[in-house]
Protein backbone atom coordinates (compact mmCIF):
# COMPACT_ATOMS: atom_id res chain seq x y z
CA UNK A 1 0.00 0.00 0.00
CA UNK A 2 3.05 2.73 1.19
CA UNK A 3 4.52 1.92 -2.76
CA UNK A 4 2.41 4.51 -3.72
CA UNK A 5 3.61 7.03 -1.85
CA UNK A 6 7.07 6.57 -3.88
CA UNK A 7 4.48 8.87 -6.75
CA UNK A 8 5.83 11.92 -5.39
CA UNK A 9 3.00 13.30 -6.97
CA UNK A 10 0.80 11.65 -4.85
CA UNK A 11 2.86 11.83 -1.57
CA UNK A 12 2.66 16.05 -1.45
CA UNK A 13 -0.83 15.89 -2.44
CA UNK A 14 -1.58 13.00 0.74
CA UNK A 15 0.59 15.63 2.57
CA UNK A 16 -1.19 18.74 1.27
CA UNK A 17 -4.55 16.75 1.43
CA UNK A 18 -3.72 15.72 5.22
CA UNK A 19 -3.23 19.35 6.59
CA UNK A 20 -5.55 20.89 4.94
CA UNK A 21 -8.22 18.09 6.73
CA UNK A 22 -6.76 19.37 10.07
CA UNK A 23 -7.54 22.48 9.72
CA UNK A 24 -11.42 21.32 8.23
CA UNK A 25 -11.30 19.67 11.97
CA UNK A 26 -10.39 22.35 13.98
CA UNK A 27 -13.08 24.19 11.85
CA UNK A 28 -15.96 21.92 12.60
CA UNK A 29 -15.24 21.60 16.46
CA UNK A 30 -14.68 25.62 16.45
CA UNK A 31 -18.10 26.28 14.80
CA UNK A 32 -19.81 23.92 16.69
CA UNK A 33 -18.98 24.87 20.11
CA UNK A 34 -19.01 28.68 19.13
CA UNK A 35 -22.81 28.08 18.96
CA UNK A 36 -23.52 25.62 21.86
CA UNK A 37 -21.45 28.51 24.18
CA UNK A 38 -23.35 31.44 22.63
CA UNK A 39 -26.74 29.98 22.24
CA UNK A 40 -26.99 26.84 24.18
CA UNK A 41 -29.08 25.14 21.48
CA UNK A 42 -29.24 21.81 19.79
CA UNK A 43 -31.93 23.15 16.86
CA UNK A 44 -29.64 25.92 16.33
CA UNK A 45 -26.50 23.40 15.97
CA UNK A 46 -28.11 21.31 13.52
CA UNK A 47 -29.57 24.63 11.10
CA UNK A 48 -25.74 25.08 11.31
CA UNK A 49 -24.73 21.54 10.22
CA UNK A 50 -27.21 22.73 7.65
CA UNK A 51 -26.03 25.80 6.48
CA UNK A 52 -22.69 23.81 6.01
CA UNK A 53 -24.27 21.85 3.37
CA UNK A 54 -26.39 23.82 1.41
CA UNK A 55 -24.03 26.00 -0.96
CA UNK A 56 -22.85 22.71 -1.99
CA UNK A 57 -26.04 21.26 -2.63
CA UNK A 58 -27.13 24.77 -4.63
CA UNK A 59 -24.04 24.70 -6.64
CA UNK A 60 -23.82 20.93 -7.21
CA UNK A 61 -25.33 20.71 -11.01
CA UNK A 62 -22.09 23.15 -11.91
CA UNK A 63 -19.27 21.38 -9.49
CA UNK A 64 -18.98 18.10 -11.37
CA UNK A 65 -18.63 19.74 -15.16
CA UNK A 66 -15.86 22.31 -13.02
CA UNK A 67 -13.70 19.49 -11.66
CA UNK A 68 -14.07 17.58 -15.23
CA UNK A 69 -13.03 20.72 -17.16
CA UNK A 70 -10.61 22.43 -14.88
CA UNK A 71 -6.44 21.50 -13.64
CA UNK A 72 -7.76 19.54 -10.74
CA UNK A 73 -4.35 20.23 -8.95
CA UNK A 74 -4.66 24.54 -9.45
CA UNK A 75 -8.38 24.05 -8.45
CA UNK A 76 -7.35 22.48 -5.01
CA UNK A 77 -4.53 25.13 -4.81
CA UNK A 78 -7.23 28.11 -5.38
CA UNK A 79 -9.78 25.99 -2.68
CA UNK A 80 -7.33 26.49 -0.24
CA UNK A 81 -6.90 29.62 -0.44
CA UNK A 82 -9.70 31.15 -0.49
CA UNK A 83 -11.01 29.30 2.46
CA UNK A 84 -8.05 30.83 3.90
CA UNK A 85 -9.30 33.88 3.49
CA UNK A 86 -12.28 33.64 4.42
CA UNK A 87 -11.46 31.90 7.85
CA UNK A 88 -9.15 34.50 8.20
CA UNK A 89 -11.93 36.82 8.21
CA UNK A 90 -13.86 35.08 10.73
CA UNK A 91 -11.01 35.47 12.78
CA UNK A 92 -11.08 38.93 12.40
CA UNK A 93 -14.65 39.80 13.45
CA UNK A 94 -14.27 37.51 16.55
CA UNK A 95 -10.86 39.46 17.54
CA UNK A 96 -12.89 42.69 17.19
CA UNK A 97 -16.11 41.45 19.17
CA UNK A 98 -18.37 41.74 16.71
CA UNK A 99 -19.78 37.93 16.54
CA UNK A 100 -23.76 37.33 15.05
CA UNK A 101 -24.87 34.81 14.33
CA UNK A 102 -25.48 36.57 10.73
CA UNK A 103 -21.53 36.73 10.65
CA UNK A 104 -21.69 33.31 11.70
CA UNK A 105 -23.86 31.79 9.12
CA UNK A 106 -22.01 33.99 6.47
CA UNK A 107 -18.87 32.22 6.90
CA UNK A 108 -20.15 28.47 7.38
CA UNK A 109 -22.37 28.88 4.01
CA UNK A 110 -18.68 30.45 1.93
CA UNK A 111 -16.69 27.48 3.75
CA UNK A 112 -19.63 24.79 2.79
CA UNK A 113 -18.98 26.28 -1.06
CA UNK A 114 -15.20 25.44 -0.83
CA UNK A 115 -15.33 22.28 1.33
CA UNK A 116 -18.14 20.91 -1.30
CA UNK A 117 -15.80 21.44 -4.23
CA UNK A 118 -12.12 20.27 -2.68
CA UNK A 119 -13.74 16.51 -1.65
CA UNK A 120 -14.83 15.67 -4.78
CA UNK A 121 -12.00 17.48 -6.31
CA UNK A 122 -8.98 15.75 -4.14
CA UNK A 123 -11.30 12.13 -4.95
CA UNK A 124 -11.37 12.62 -9.07
CA UNK A 125 -7.93 13.58 -8.82
CA UNK A 126 -6.72 10.46 -7.03
CA UNK A 127 -7.79 8.86 -10.06
CA UNK A 128 -5.44 10.69 -11.96
CA UNK A 129 -2.49 10.08 -10.46
CA UNK A 130 -2.44 6.08 -10.18
CA UNK A 131 -3.36 3.08 -11.91
CA UNK A 132 -6.73 1.18 -11.76
CA UNK A 133 -5.10 -1.86 -9.94
CA UNK A 134 -3.73 0.86 -6.98
CA UNK A 135 -7.31 2.26 -6.78
CA UNK A 136 -8.04 0.13 -3.42
CA UNK A 137 -4.70 1.04 -1.87
CA UNK A 138 -5.27 4.46 -3.36
CA UNK A 139 -8.62 5.47 -1.05
CA UNK A 140 -7.42 3.49 1.91
CA UNK A 141 -3.99 5.97 1.69
CA UNK A 142 -6.90 9.02 1.11
CA UNK A 143 -8.74 7.64 3.80
CA UNK A 144 -6.01 7.39 6.36
CA UNK A 145 -5.22 10.80 5.12
CA UNK A 146 -8.73 11.74 6.11
CA UNK A 147 -8.71 10.41 9.62
CA UNK A 148 -4.95 11.39 10.54
CA UNK A 149 -6.73 15.17 9.86
CA UNK A 150 -10.07 14.27 11.73
CA UNK A 151 -8.15 12.92 14.84
CA UNK A 152 -5.22 15.88 14.84
CA UNK A 153 -8.10 18.81 14.10
CA UNK A 154 -10.87 17.67 16.34
CA UNK A 155 -8.83 16.34 19.28
CA UNK A 156 -6.29 18.92 19.14
CA UNK A 157 -8.80 21.41 17.61
CA UNK A 158 -10.89 20.55 21.25
CA UNK A 159 -7.91 21.25 23.91
CA UNK A 160 -6.98 24.40 21.63
CA UNK A 161 -10.99 25.66 21.93
CA UNK A 162 -11.11 24.37 25.39
CA UNK A 163 -7.73 25.93 26.69
CA UNK A 164 -7.18 29.01 24.42
CA UNK A 165 -10.37 29.62 22.98
CA UNK A 166 -12.25 29.46 19.60
CA UNK A 167 -10.93 32.32 17.97
CA UNK A 168 -7.20 30.26 18.11
CA UNK A 169 -8.67 26.83 16.43
CA UNK A 170 -9.72 29.30 13.52
CA UNK A 171 -6.16 31.15 13.41
CA UNK A 172 -4.79 27.30 13.09
CA UNK A 173 -7.42 26.57 10.46
CA UNK A 174 -6.52 29.28 8.36
CA UNK A 175 -2.63 28.73 8.66
CA UNK A 176 -3.41 24.91 7.86
CA UNK A 177 -5.33 25.50 4.71
CA UNK A 178 -2.21 28.04 4.00
CA UNK A 179 0.58 25.20 4.25
CA UNK A 180 -1.74 22.82 2.31
CA UNK A 181 -2.12 25.09 -0.94
CA UNK A 182 1.90 25.10 -0.92
CA UNK A 183 2.42 21.59 -0.86
CA UNK A 184 -0.19 20.60 -3.30
CA UNK A 185 1.18 23.42 -5.78
CA UNK A 186 4.82 21.62 -5.36
CA UNK A 187 3.23 18.72 -6.53
CA UNK A 188 5.14 17.75 -10.59
CA UNK A 189 1.79 17.23 -12.37
CA UNK A 190 1.18 17.64 -15.96
CA UNK A 191 -2.32 18.69 -17.18
CA UNK A 192 -3.60 17.61 -20.24
CA UNK A 193 -6.26 19.13 -21.21
CA UNK A 194 -9.27 17.03 -21.82
CA UNK A 195 -10.26 16.91 -26.00
CA UNK A 196 -14.07 16.47 -27.15
CA UNK A 197 -16.47 17.83 -27.90
CA UNK A 198 -17.68 20.49 -26.02
CA UNK A 199 -21.05 20.51 -23.44
CA UNK A 200 -23.43 22.75 -22.11
CA UNK A 201 -23.39 22.48 -18.46
CA UNK A 202 -26.77 20.44 -18.36
CA UNK A 203 -25.86 18.12 -20.97
CA UNK A 204 -22.75 17.28 -18.71
CA UNK A 205 -24.87 16.55 -15.95
CA UNK A 206 -27.50 14.58 -17.65
CA UNK A 207 -24.73 12.33 -19.15
CA UNK A 208 -24.10 11.84 -15.23
CA UNK A 209 -28.03 10.94 -14.94
CA UNK A 210 -27.77 8.21 -18.47
CA UNK A 211 -24.62 6.50 -16.67
CA UNK A 212 -27.02 5.65 -13.71
CA UNK A 213 -30.06 4.87 -15.65
CA UNK A 214 -28.35 2.07 -16.80
CA UNK A 215 -26.10 1.36 -13.97
CA UNK A 216 -28.97 0.73 -11.43
CA UNK A 217 -26.98 -1.73 -9.09
CA UNK A 218 -24.54 1.27 -8.65
CA UNK A 219 -27.13 3.41 -8.12
CA UNK A 220 -29.23 1.74 -6.21
CA UNK A 221 -25.59 0.90 -3.49
CA UNK A 222 -24.90 4.43 -3.75
CA UNK A 223 -28.15 5.83 -2.72
CA UNK A 224 -27.72 3.50 0.16
CA UNK A 225 -24.36 3.54 1.23
CA UNK A 226 -24.06 7.06 1.35
CA UNK A 227 -26.17 6.98 4.26
CA UNK A 228 -24.17 5.50 6.65
CA UNK A 229 -21.40 9.08 5.74
CA UNK A 230 -24.79 10.86 6.35
CA UNK A 231 -24.61 9.43 9.66
CA UNK A 232 -21.61 10.80 10.28
CA UNK A 233 -21.45 14.31 9.20
CA UNK A 234 -25.01 14.80 9.72
CA UNK A 235 -27.00 13.27 12.94
CA UNK A 236 -23.95 12.32 14.77
CA UNK A 237 -21.98 15.60 14.21
CA UNK A 238 -24.94 17.29 16.32
CA UNK A 239 -25.27 14.14 18.69
CA UNK A 240 -21.35 13.58 19.63
CA UNK A 241 -21.23 17.17 20.67
CA UNK A 242 -24.27 17.14 22.62
CA UNK A 243 -23.24 13.72 23.90
CA UNK A 244 -20.13 15.44 25.38
CA UNK A 245 -22.74 18.30 27.34
CA UNK A 246 -25.09 16.61 28.48
CA UNK A 247 -24.07 12.83 29.43
CA UNK A 248 -20.68 13.81 30.12
CA UNK A 249 -20.72 17.46 30.82
CA UNK A 250 -16.67 17.37 29.31
CA UNK A 251 -17.07 20.67 27.15
CA UNK A 252 -14.77 20.54 24.02
CA UNK A 253 -12.16 18.53 24.67
CA UNK A 254 -14.59 15.51 25.68
CA UNK A 255 -15.91 15.54 22.12
CA UNK A 256 -12.75 16.05 21.01
CA UNK A 257 -11.85 12.85 22.82
CA UNK A 258 -14.72 10.67 20.74
CA UNK A 259 -14.25 12.33 17.82
CA UNK A 260 -10.60 11.71 17.82
CA UNK A 261 -11.12 8.05 19.01
CA UNK A 262 -13.52 8.00 15.67
CA UNK A 263 -10.57 9.09 13.68
CA UNK A 264 -7.84 6.30 15.59
CA UNK A 265 -10.35 3.30 14.43
CA UNK A 266 -10.85 5.23 11.34
CA UNK A 267 -7.43 5.22 10.21
CA UNK A 268 -6.70 1.18 11.55
CA UNK A 269 -9.56 0.18 8.89
CA UNK A 270 -7.05 1.43 6.38
CA UNK A 271 -5.07 -1.35 7.41
CA UNK A 272 -7.14 -4.09 8.49
CA UNK A 273 -9.76 -3.48 5.93
CA UNK A 274 -7.08 -5.12 2.85
CA UNK A 275 -6.54 -8.19 5.04
CA UNK A 276 -10.86 -9.06 5.54
CA UNK A 277 -11.00 -7.77 2.07
CA UNK A 278 -8.55 -10.58 0.56
CA UNK A 279 -10.15 -13.07 2.47
CA UNK A 280 -14.03 -12.35 2.67
CA UNK A 281 -16.66 -11.95 0.18
CA UNK A 282 -17.16 -7.51 -0.40
CA UNK A 283 -21.23 -7.90 0.59
CA UNK A 284 -20.40 -9.82 3.55
CA UNK A 285 -17.47 -7.35 4.93
CA UNK A 286 -19.60 -4.87 4.25
CA UNK A 287 -22.56 -5.82 5.83
CA UNK A 288 -20.41 -6.96 8.89
CA UNK A 289 -19.46 -3.10 9.27
CA UNK A 290 -22.89 -1.46 8.53
CA UNK A 291 -24.37 -3.51 11.51
CA UNK A 292 -21.58 -3.26 13.87
CA UNK A 293 -21.69 0.73 13.41
CA UNK A 294 -25.84 0.79 13.56
CA UNK A 295 -25.44 -1.20 17.07
CA UNK A 296 -22.71 0.91 18.32
CA UNK A 297 -25.00 3.88 18.05
CA UNK A 298 -27.16 2.44 20.61
CA UNK A 299 -24.41 1.63 23.35
CA UNK A 300 -23.30 5.29 23.44
CA UNK A 301 -25.89 7.09 25.95
CA UNK A 302 -26.10 4.14 27.76
CA UNK A 303 -22.41 4.23 28.90
CA UNK A 304 -21.26 5.99 32.43
CA UNK A 305 -17.63 6.74 30.84
CA UNK A 306 -16.42 9.14 28.49
CA UNK A 307 -13.42 6.60 27.90
CA UNK A 308 -16.25 3.40 27.60
CA UNK A 309 -18.11 6.04 25.00
CA UNK A 310 -14.88 7.13 23.13
CA UNK A 311 -13.87 3.12 22.77
CA UNK A 312 -17.57 2.66 20.74
CA UNK A 313 -16.20 5.29 18.59
CA UNK A 314 -13.40 4.06 17.54
CA UNK A 315 -15.55 0.34 16.83
CA UNK A 316 -17.97 2.95 14.78
CA UNK A 317 -15.06 4.61 12.71
CA UNK A 318 -12.98 1.02 12.37
CA UNK A 319 -16.24 -0.67 10.80
CA UNK A 320 -17.64 2.58 9.02
CA UNK A 321 -14.45 3.87 7.47
CA UNK A 322 -13.85 0.56 6.35
CA UNK A 323 -17.48 -0.16 4.49
CA UNK A 324 -16.09 3.62 2.80
CA UNK A 325 -13.16 2.38 1.79
CA UNK A 326 -14.84 -0.59 -0.08
CA UNK A 327 -17.39 1.53 -1.26
CA UNK A 328 -14.85 4.06 -3.05
CA UNK A 329 -13.02 1.73 -4.84
CA UNK A 330 -16.16 0.26 -6.17
CA UNK A 331 -16.88 3.62 -7.87
CA UNK A 332 -13.80 3.74 -9.20
CA UNK A 333 -13.86 0.10 -10.51
CA UNK A 334 -16.85 1.25 -12.36
CA UNK A 335 -17.16 4.77 -13.17
CA UNK A 336 -14.46 6.30 -15.72
CA UNK A 337 -12.15 9.42 -14.94
CA UNK A 338 -13.81 11.26 -17.62
CA UNK A 339 -17.38 11.14 -16.40
CA UNK A 340 -16.10 10.80 -12.26
CA UNK A 341 -16.94 14.58 -11.88
CA UNK A 342 -20.48 14.20 -12.72
CA UNK A 343 -21.12 10.64 -10.99
CA UNK A 344 -19.38 12.43 -7.69
CA UNK A 345 -21.98 15.39 -7.94
CA UNK A 346 -25.21 13.67 -8.77
CA UNK A 347 -24.29 11.56 -5.07
CA UNK A 348 -23.16 14.77 -3.67
CA UNK A 349 -26.08 16.25 -4.18
CA UNK A 350 -27.89 13.72 -2.45
CA UNK A 351 -25.55 13.20 0.32
CA UNK A 352 -26.28 16.75 0.96
CA UNK A 353 -29.98 16.91 0.92
CA UNK A 354 -29.61 14.09 3.23
CA UNK A 355 -27.24 15.50 5.81
CA UNK A 356 -29.14 18.46 6.05
CA UNK A 357 -32.40 17.16 6.68
CA UNK A 358 -30.08 14.51 9.16
CA UNK A 359 -28.74 17.78 10.85
CA UNK A 360 -31.49 19.15 11.68
CA UNK A 361 -34.02 16.12 13.00
CA UNK A 362 -31.04 14.60 14.79
CA UNK A 363 -31.05 18.61 16.74
CA UNK A 364 -34.44 18.51 17.21
CA UNK A 365 -34.83 14.97 18.57
CA UNK A 366 -32.33 15.81 21.19
CA UNK A 367 -33.72 18.79 21.91
CA UNK A 368 -37.39 17.68 22.45
CA UNK A 369 -37.33 14.72 23.13
CA UNK A 370 -33.70 12.78 24.09
CA UNK A 371 -30.04 11.80 22.75
CA UNK A 372 -30.97 8.10 22.77
CA UNK A 373 -33.77 8.69 20.49
CA UNK A 374 -30.95 10.91 18.03
CA UNK A 375 -28.74 7.72 18.18
CA UNK A 376 -31.50 5.78 17.38
CA UNK A 377 -32.07 7.86 14.33
CA UNK A 378 -28.55 7.73 13.52
CA UNK A 379 -28.51 3.65 13.72
CA UNK A 380 -31.19 3.67 11.14
CA UNK A 381 -28.52 5.22 8.97
CA UNK A 382 -26.47 2.49 9.23
CA UNK A 383 -29.31 -0.25 8.74
CA UNK A 384 -30.80 1.32 5.72
CA UNK A 385 -27.07 0.72 4.26
CA UNK A 386 -27.08 -2.53 5.10
CA UNK A 387 -30.24 -2.73 3.27
CA UNK A 388 -29.00 -1.79 0.21
CA UNK A 389 -25.89 -4.45 0.46
CA UNK A 390 -29.09 -7.02 1.08
CA UNK A 391 -30.85 -5.50 -2.07
CA UNK A 392 -27.52 -6.11 -4.26
CA UNK A 393 -27.42 -9.45 -3.30
CA UNK A 394 -31.00 -10.40 -3.94
CA UNK A 395 -31.05 -9.79 -7.35
CA UNK A 396 -28.63 -10.91 -9.42
CA UNK A 397 -28.35 -8.19 -12.57
CA UNK A 398 -27.43 -5.77 -10.09
CA UNK A 399 -24.61 -8.23 -8.39
CA UNK A 400 -21.05 -6.91 -10.94
CA UNK A 401 -21.61 -3.71 -8.70
CA UNK A 402 -19.57 -6.15 -5.39
CA UNK A 403 -18.94 -8.89 -7.20
CA UNK A 404 -17.50 -8.17 -10.94
CA UNK A 405 -15.62 -11.32 -11.38
CA UNK A 406 -19.14 -13.40 -11.09
CA UNK A 407 -20.49 -11.41 -14.04
CA UNK A 408 -17.10 -11.59 -16.05
CA UNK A 409 -17.45 -15.26 -15.96
CA UNK A 410 -20.59 -15.62 -16.64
Amino acid sequence: MLSILKNPTFLLFFIGNTISLIGFGFNLIGFSWLVLEETGSEILLGQIMAAATLPGLLISMFTGVIIDKMNRKWLLVILNILRMIIIGSFVFILIKNEFSLTSLFCTVFLMGIGSSLFWPTATAFVQELVSEKEYFNANALLSASYQVGSILGAGIGGLVVHYHGVPSAFFVSAIAYFISALFIVSAPFLYTKKHGKSEKILQAVFRGFLFLKGEKGLLVFGLTSILADVAIWGSLSVLTISISKIIFNAGSWGYGLMDGFYGIGALLSTIVSGYFIARTKKQNYLLICFFTAGIMCLLVPVLHSLWLASIVYLIMGLTNNSARIVSRTVFMEMVSNEIMGRVQTLFGMYTRVMVIFSSLIAGYMVEKFSIMSGMIFSMVHFFAAAVGVLIIIRFYKFRKVLLPQEIKIK
